[in-house]
């Protein structure tokens, strides 16, 4: 047990009635999005900034730009990007900071950095008047994290139009989202009770994950567990499983396994199949099973990521149903001065 808020074992609480509207919300910003990043004077490089939560939440964004833009892009903790101090910040670069709630001093702090040195800086909050809208000259706003992820990958398309590639498909693939979200939340529940069920009182959880959904993964493992249960857990890249990682797993070893769809399922399925013949169970949470009307096959891929994101939420709502404590309890955490 920990000295968190415990609350006792109770029914899980009802998906939330909102996302697909945060998600539908968000997609009416793309006009001005595209105008922003299309009316950039110069576009050198990109940086991605933020910390904790919102730091793994840029991870699909940088994905889609690594996989199909020539414009170099660094994604980079917002304390981190302050003190290094690059060169590289100035004339030329764009910002994009992201914090969710808007409040994290440190990605105020590197924002407002870079806008001094003369980067283009785009946040990317749910809060119009935290300090880091009030850090820059541009900010997105959306109403949930959910939107916030239609909103980041929103840019990195605006960033693909801007260096001549055709976005057109991708932006389709985004408009039928909320209809193909809200199904995918409703349909992965059987699973997510029977994963927290299994693994609420494991030592630690692993969960190993590639590509587009490394990031949700971290954010499910950091945020929600060590932060909001208290519980000792790590996300492995899939690759890096095998540099180390995997001579600590065993048949008494529980763990989580994210399947994508992207060009780096090949990696997380050698991680199944080691997995299959020497470690315990093994819990699948396989993009490929994921339902999701109106998006064609080409584009999952591309989705997945932001349809992992509430199912996340999802997953952890049912961890704090069958162990008791509260997602809002925090034992340091904005508790005191630190």
């Amino acid at each position: 047990m920990t000295d968190g808020t415990f609350i006792g074992i109770q029914p899980v609480k009802e998906i939330p009635g909102n996302i697909r509207e945060s998600q539908e919300h968000a997609l009416t910003l793309w006009p001005d999005i595209r105008s922003y990043i299309l009316d950039l004077p110069e576009l050198t490089r990109v940086y991605l900034v933020g910390a904790g939560g919102s730091l793994s939440g840029l991870h699909a964004a940088q994905y889609l730009l690594d996989r199909r833009g020539t414009t170099p892009v660094t994604s980079v903790n917002s304390d981190e990007f302050y003190h290094r101090d690059s060169p590289g910040v100035g004339p030329g670069a764009l910002v994009i900071a992201f914090s969710a709630a808007g409040m994290t001093p440190e990605t105020a702090q590197a924002a407002s950095l870079a806008q001094e040195r003369g980067a283009a800086v785009a946040a990317v909050t749910l809060n119009a008047e935290g300090a880091l809208a009030n850090a820059v000259k541009t900010a997105f706003v959306a109403r949930t994290g959910d939107g916030n992820q239609i909103l980041l990958q929103l840019l990195a398309l605006a960033i693909l139009e801007r260096e001549g590639q055709g976005v057109a498909a991708e932006l389709s693939a985004l408009r039928a989202l909320p209809a193909a979200t809200e199904t995918a939340v409703h349909a992965f529940e059987p699973l997510a009770a029977k994963i927290a069920d299994i693994m609420k009182d494991v030592p630690v959880t692993y969960l190993i994950a590639s590509g587009s959904l490394q990031g949700m993964g971290s954010t499910f493992t950091s945020c929600f567990l060590q932060e909001m249960q208290w519980m000792h857990a790590a996300t492995i890249n899939a690759n890096e499983f095998f540099q180390g990682p995997f001579e600590v797993f065993d048949k008494d070893t529980k763990s989580i396994l994210y399947l994508p769809e992207d060009e780096t399922r090949p990696m997380a399925e050698r991680a199944d199949r080691f997995l299959e013949e020497y470690s315990g169970e093994t819990y699948r949470v396989d993009s490929r099973d994921l339902e999701l009307p109106g998006i064609p096959q080409q584009l999952r891929a591309f989705v997945a990521p932001l349809v992992f994101y509430p199912l996340a939420f999802r997953l952890a709502a049912h961890y704090a149903a069958v162990r008791g404590y509260s997602l809002e309890g925090r034992r340091y955490m904005w508790q005191f001065a630190y």
